[in-house]
């Protein structure tokens, strides 16, 4: 028990060491470059600060994997400088039960990752987003999805622009069971049109088969004209694209509410195949997190009497930058419907843990 104590405190420690140099690290590439990018806005220090901060959970949230290495890098290549783990496998000590200590824990870390800080992660990119349409970084153009379909905004120099349709096209291109309402930009309604369906292409959306209303405020009354149209063009400045990552932003949902989020794409006509792979790839997180540290362990559990270590650290280094890179291409294929999900979320921390218990037997004697 006091050996299971000792190798814990000791990963625990080389975690929180590699985790605060990371911290470090991203703090200060980060903010170099959101410095730049806010500078046009006139914002103050404290707000780019602020902006930095909350960009800080979703960097860390990816390099995770990559931190658990090193720092199961870091402990065991300490241990085998110090003799110590030589000694513990004179008494009696396999590797694999030496292993069972930071495997352990890391589940445990894993499995907070995925159901706290998660839904902490969600939170601040949303206010993130948030913070970009306060200080009008990158436009005003809002999308979301509502109890009654899809509501899109887009705000202009002369008036705001707010649309909603019942559903839309698998690729977003297309709404169906379209309201639009044009205010000016004190809050004034100047125009409502209805139409059976919306287009976007080439910068436009072109309603079709609707009904016109035009408000005017000029007089004691309401004046209010209406005619029908076949056709009746838009400029917009929104994209298919946008409208896509807007709403395949899984990252932006905590792990909670995503398969509700799914249901609702599906009704409202959208792909849900991105959210539902990170849904899988989230809940698969623990094994990748085991995955990476049986690397650092797997390279780093020789004694260093053998030599080439710095060999070994750098094939450690590598191999878990490979498991990564095929973790998104795994991902890649999977958002494109080329491979099931349940294989691009499961399939590469799955063979990372097969592939790396494999080196450690034949390594190892335990």
């Amino acid at each position: 028990m006091r050996l299971a104590r000792y190798i814990l405190g000791r990963f625990l420690m080389n975690l929180l060491k590699v985790q605060l140099a990371f911290l470090l690290l991203v703090f200060v590439i980060d903010g170099v470059e959101q410095a730049q990018l806010l500078s046009p806005y006139n914002l103050s220090g404290l707000e780019v600060l602020h902006m930095i901060s909350l960009r800080m959970p979703q960097f860390l949230m990816k390099i995770f994997p990559l931190v658990l290495m090193l720092a199961s890098l870091t402990t065991f290549v300490g241990l085998s400088r110090s003799s110590e783990l030589v000694v513990m496998r004179a008494a009696g000590q396999s590797a694999i039960k030496l292993l069972m200590v930071p495997v352990l824990a890391t589940l445990v870390i894993g499995i907070l990752a995925t159901t706290v800080f998660n839904p902490i992660v969600a939170a601040t990119i949303r206010r993130t987003d948030a913070l970009l349409a306060a200080y009008n970084v990158g436009g005003q153009s809002l999308v979301s999805l509502g109890d009654k379909g899809i509501w899109l905004r887009q705000g202009g120099t002369e008036s705001q622009f707010v649309i909603q349709a019942d559903r839309t096209s698998f690729n977003g291109s297309i709404l169906f069971r379209v309201n639009l309402f044009e205010f000016t930009l004190d809050g004034s309604l100047t125009r409502r049109i209805q139409a059976e369906s919306a287009r976007l292409d080439k910068g436009e959306w072109l309603m079709r088969n609707g009904t016109e209303w035009r408000f005017d405020y000029n007089g004691p009354d309401i004046a209010t004209t209406a005619r029908p149209f076949e056709t009746l063009p838009l400029a917009t400045t929104l994209t298919s694209q946008e409208i896509l990552e807007k709403f395949a932003s899984p990252q932006a949902v905590p792990i909670w509410d995503l398969p509700a989020l799914i249901d609702r794409l599906t009704e409202a006509g959208f792909s849900s195949q991105r959210q539902r792979l990170f849904l899988q790839s989230e809940i698969a997180r623990p094994l990748l997190l085991v995955a990476m540290v049986l690397i650092g362990a797997g390279f780093s559990m020789r004694h260093t009497r053998f030599g080439q270590t710095g060999l070994m650290v750098l094939i450690a280094v590598f191999s878990a930058f490979m498991l990564y890179t095929l973790k998104s291409i795994a991902e890649a294929l999977g958002a494109a419907y080329e491979i099931p999900i349940a294989l691009a979320a499961w399939g590469p921390p799955t063979a990372g843990i097969l592939l790396t218990m494999g080196l450690l037997l034949h390594l190892e004697d335990g």
